[in-house]
């Protein structure tokens, strides 16, 4: 009879943490490849949540009047595609942690938490961090929201502890931190319109096409002409209303674009 009791005292202790059934007790390699997370480790040329931004940046506002000479320009609009690299730290959105009848662990919102690394769990990923200094391990996903276990790093693989925690705040979470971003952004389209003048009681302009270099194309330029007593014209799917023109220019309002 003691022997059975030390049996299942043992089987308890062994089975905090799991997958399914896997307890942290003597496996085999096979056992362990399939009980446990394999982790993939950053190194120091790691960024992490890697998000792809657009932005497009104008020089103009719709309605605003506006005053061209021969030459000047009148539309100039890019579109920017910005990958935003956080890396790999992160700062807790508040001061809370995660609550169990076990011992709790918590964070305080005065400091950043390293990423270590990132395991996947039924298809999704999630960020590790660092273990605190008693070894748990708290997952986050990719918009900072919190895994609801915590684990322990076993044989270098990542286990699971049964035990269900809950959030204390009910919203807490985790921001990449400000201090550790860089963006790195790529002008992908583009378009430049100018007032080239009147011709033969012509409104001349011309347009340009945004470069992969970021530059506007002279070679790809494409003309328009209008009279110069029309008082809607539309370049490139963007509507103006001109409202005078003469030898020093025009003035027009941008209607739509």
């Amino acid at each position: 009879m003691k022997k059975i009791f030390i049996g299942l005292a043992v089987l308890v202790l062994s089975s905090c943490y799991l997958k399914g059934d896997y307890t942290l007790g003597r496996r085999n390699a096979f056992n362990d490849f399939f009980y446990t997370y394999n982790i993939r480790y950053y190194d120091e040329n790691d960024s992490v949540n890697s998000v792809t931004e657009t932005e497009t940046v104008s020089d103009y506002k719709l309605g605003v009047v506006r005053h061209a000479m021969p030459g000047g320009v009148v539309v100039s609009s890019k579109t920017f595609e910005k990958e935003v690299y956080s890396d790999r730290f992160v700062r807790p959105n508040m001061k809370g942690g995660l609550v169990s009848y076990t011992v709790p662990v918590e964070f305080s919102d005065e400091k950043v938490y390293e990423i270590a690394g990132e395991v996947e769990i039924k298809g999704v990923t999630y960020r590790m961090l660092k273990p605190n200094r008693v070894g748990d391990v708290v997952l986050i996903d990719g918009n900072g929201k919190v895994y609801p276990r915590v684990g322990r790093i076993y044989n270098n693989r990542l286990a699971l502890l049964e035990t269900e925690f809950l959030l204390e705040p009910d919203d807490f979470g985790f921001t990449n931190s400000a201090r550790e971003q860089s963006i790195v952004a790529n002008a992908v389209s583009g378009i430049e319109i100018r007032f080239v003048g009147i011709q033969d009681y012509r409104l001349v302009f011309r347009s340009y096409s945004l470069q992969p270099n970021g530059k506007y194309s002279q070679e790809q330029q494409k003309t328009y002409k209008f009279s110069m007593y029309d008082k809607e014209i539309t370049i490139e799917g963007i509507k103006l209303e001109i409202l005078n023109a003469d030898e020093d220019g025009i003035d027009y309002k941008i209607l739509s674009m």
